[in-house]
């Protein structure tokens, strides 16, 4: 009684084993099997417990039968021969198991015919012959043993059956299956281990166990009810099977892991915690390091590690975990190299060690402090960029502070220089600036630090000034260096300098102050002639809060379409109008009458002058396309073109997109610009000039005289008019005449047109009419008149000579004192 009681706790105890196994890690196909398989077997040991009924035990035994079959097919399932999916793996369980269930069924509750029981035997056959096959579709050995077996097996159940001992007949049932597991088991693991000698051997002991054997072989019966030993022993076996496994695992990563230890092209060693000696390393660290690893294996880590990291080392050496730092190792010739190291606490041949995996990151850093330098520094000329210098300045504020001394910022701007890039070519451009950045090199060279924070800009930040007085003599005597002519061949350029000074504490404590004061500075110095140096004063600042008011001015007046177009004619010494000038006003409702002196070089220096010309542009071909409607008869007219917007890569493309939007004729319309306008961008000037010329459109240059052109050069250019400045013609008498009278002459042999503008008294018409200057323009004949107002001039075609004293008189009264 108490036997029987105990025989369940044998599959429960491996049961319980192998659950707990496959929750570590160990959930795989045929572990679940194998926990079905003790569940069925726990099953039919329960089935067996002592009832107290006749009735009950037949179900008892019925129970009993199919839940040791079902243990046996749960075996066989767990071949990992088997390759199909979960259907098919059904199909194949089926194969083995109904036949046995039907079997069961008809020995336990059916009428005791025999025929049936034939019938089963001869279906079992079958479906176990099917199951079979699932195996070893591919080896005929295997399959042929297994069907034979199948068919011998069948035979002593057959003569079972005749003989009417059908309990027999279900024992031999029993034992047929557990044959068919331990040959899937044998032909599953073809590496014969313990632990599958001693699975097969508790099969056997299954086997000889049952009644069947005792039946067939009576000395047999010697073993029956030993059932339970045979569970312990195939338990033990499956256990046995999974440990060999797992030790064969551990042994496969340890050899893996230790190839991928020696052939890794990282450093790697491992330390005694206690001594830092190394006990295990590869290769590649003792090459790292420079000695063989023979000689590698018997140096200490501080040996390895350069001084100045032994602290750090400390600190890694009390981390019980894992630490990652950045350090630095002394090879055996003495040089130092930076490496990444992880290190962490491992155990090995039952001690604590310390494994270490490093990095060589020399090529990294050398890569970083490339990529830091070429960052904080300009490569065309080596000094330092923007992003340089404002890392540089607070160090260098800091440093001036703590010795009591000050710091003056001059800002540099190189003016006119794209003009020299443009007119030389830009490897004259770059050759000039690096010889400028030299001389400011040299210059500043232990007194501060020097960058190019633009194209054409430079700053230079001082230290150890003692005021404002001597920051303005280092900066004049920079300029002087800088003024210096650039002989490069047989070429001499002589650039034009504008600096702006700060200094503290005059013009502020902190970097960003002198920064902008400086730039304020630099802007008032180029509005200025020549090259000068000027130091900060608060007015600037006042001036740079009227130019915002200004700009903010010109955006309300574009969006809200407020600026006025005047148009001043251009006459024949006689007074017959030729053509027209039209000129911007600006009549702000807060700020007044703006003069264009003030406005328009806001309007440049902000960029908004490419909205402001496009604007006076439309309105220009609006005003002509009204005059064409009502009948004022039509001049070309003259529309003044700023070097920002002539360097819109679509000026062309914009200039005829308002002409064809207006439907105005091309030879209406003249383009006015500046000589340095023009030869700035000579590069890109002369398309974009002879495809607009092409259509029809004729070009003038105004102010001509003041800059550094000559005829010859612009000769290239399809130009057919030239503007001589007003500070030729005013005063303008025979004796002082040579210079107009050279620039009307050389301009006539050239095929062009010459206007005088700024003419206002009758002698200075005089003389231009006997230097037989083309065209006047100025008080003389007309000022800039509204739309409106010069209508009446156009519909008479001339300005009346009569008039001419009266607007003299008049433009007596308005010349200045």
């Amino acid at each position: 009684m108490f036997a029987n009681l105990l025989a369940p706790m044998v599959p429960l105890f491996f049961l319980v084993v192998l659950i707990i196994l496959q929750r570590q890690g160990r959930d795989d196909r045929r572990m679940r099997w194998w926990i079905y398989a003790w569940l069925c077997r726990v099953f039919s040991l329960l089935s067996l417990l002592p009832t107290t009924s006749a009735r009950p035990a037949l179900w008892a035994l019925f129970l009993s039968a199919i839940g040791a079959s079902a243990c046996n097919v749960c075996c066989i399932l767990s071949s990992p021969l088997l390759r199909q999916s979960r259907r098919q793996l059904y199909w194949t369980g089926a194969g083995f198991g109904l036949p046995v269930f039907a079997f069961a069924t008809l020995v336990f509750f059916g009428n005791g015919s025999h025929w049936p029981l034939y019938l089963t035997v001869t279906l079992g056959l079958l479906g176990g012959s099917f199951a079979t096959a699932q195996f070893f579709r591919s080896e005929r050995r295997p399959l042929a043993i297994l069907l034979l077996l199948y068919a011998l097996s069948s035979l002593p159940m057959v003569s079972a059956i005749s003989r009417g001992d059908i309990s027999g007949a279900l024992s031999l049932v029993f034992v047929q299956t557990v044959l068919i597991s331990a040959l899937v088991f044998w032909w599953s693991y073809p590496r014969r281990s313990a632990g599958l000698y001693v699975t097969l051997f508790g099969l056997a002991v299954w086997i000889v166990s049952s009644p069947a054997a005792g039946h067939l072989f009576p000395h047999l019966a010697l073993f029956a009810g030993s059932v339970v030993i045979g569970d312990r022993i195939v338990g033990i076996g499956m256990i046995m099977i999974l440990a060999q496994e797992s030790l064969e695992r551990a042994r496969q990563l340890a050899f893996d892991l230790e190839a991928l230890f020696a052939v890794s092209p990282h450093m790697m060693w491992v330390v005694d915690q206690e001594t830092l000696v190394p006990t295990l390393a590869n290769q590649a660290a003792a090459d790292a390091h420079g000695y063989s690893l023979e000689e590698f294996e018997k140096l200490s880590v501080q040996q390895l590690v350069d001084p100045v990291m032994l602290p750090v080392l400390s600190v890694g050496r009390r981390q019980q975990e894992r630490s990652i730092t950045a350090s630095l190792h002394r090879r055996k010739d003495g040089t130092v190299f930076p490496v990444d190291v992880e290190s962490r606490e491992v155990l090995m041949g039952g001690r604590h060690q310390r494994l270490i995996m490093g990095v060589d990151v020399t090529e990294r850093e050398a890569l970083l402090r490339q990529l830091a330098y070429e960052t904080a520094h300009d490569p065309l000329t080596g000094l330092y960029s923007r992003k340089g210098l404002m890392d540089q300045e607070d160090q260098l504020f800091q440093k001036c502070r703590a010795e009591g001394t000050g710091v003056a910022l001059a800002s540099i701007s190189l003016r006119q220089f794209k003009a020299v890039n443009d007119t030389y070519g830009d490897v004259t451009g770059d050759q000039c600036l690096q010889i400028l950045a030299k001389r400011i090199a040299a210059f500043t060279c232990n007194r501060g630090i020097a960058a190019r924070t633009s194209g054409d800009h430079f700053k230079v930040l001082f230290s150890g000034v003692t005021g404002a007085e001597e920051a303005e003599q280092l900066t004049n005597d920079l300029l002087r260096k800088l003024c210096e002519p650039i002989v490069l061949g047989e070429i001499s350029i002589r650039m034009r300098i504008s600096i702006g000074i700060a200094a503290t504490p005059k013009d502020g404590y902190f970097p960003a102050e002198l920064r902008s004061k400086a730039q304020t500075a630099m802007w008032k110095a180029c509005g200025l002639s020549g090259s000068i140096a000027c130091p900060f004063v608060p007015e600037y600042a006042a001036d740079e809060v009227k130019d915002l008011r200004i700009v903010a001015a010109i955006e309300e007046m574009l969006a809200n379409d407020s600026f006025e177009v005047y148009y001043q004619p251009v006459c024949r010494p006689g007074g017959e109008i030729y053509g027209l000038e039209a000129l911007l006003r600006m009549n702000h409702p807060v700020l007044g009458s703006i003069s264009p002196a003030v406005f328009i070089p806001v309007a440049e220096e902000s960029g908004l002058i490419i909205s402001l010309g496009q604007w006076v542009l439309e309105r220009v071909c609006l005003q002509i396309q009204e005059w064409r409607q009502i009948g004022v008869p039509l001049f070309p007219v003259a529309v003044n073109i700023s070097g920002l917007q002539f360097r819109q890569s679509d000026f062309s493309s914009r200039i005829l997109g308002a002409l064809d939007a207006f439907d105005i004729p091309c030879t209406l319309l003249h383009l006015e610009m500046t000589e340095s306008t023009v030869l700035q961008n000579i590069s890109d000037a002369l398309g974009e000039m002879e495809k607009l010329s092409s259509s029809g459109l004729e070009f003038s240059i105004d102010d001509f005289g003041t800059g550094y052109s000559s005829l010859g050069r612009l000769q290239q250019m399809p130009i057919s008019t030239l503007k001589i400045d007003r500070s030729f013609v005013t005063g303008i008498t025979p004796a002082t005449s040579l210079m107009v009278a050279a620039i009307i002459s050389l301009a006539h042999a050239l095929g062009m047109k010459v206007i005088a503008e700024g003419v206002e008294f009758p002698e200075e018409l005089n003389v231009l009419r006997d230097l037989k200057c083309d065209l006047i323009q100025g008080y003389i004949f007309s000022r800039p008149l509204p739309p409106r107002t010069l209508e009446a001039l156009l519909h008479a075609g001339s300005c009346d000579a009569s008039k001419l004293h009266f607007r003299a008189q008049v433009a007596d009264q308005l010349k200045p004192a």
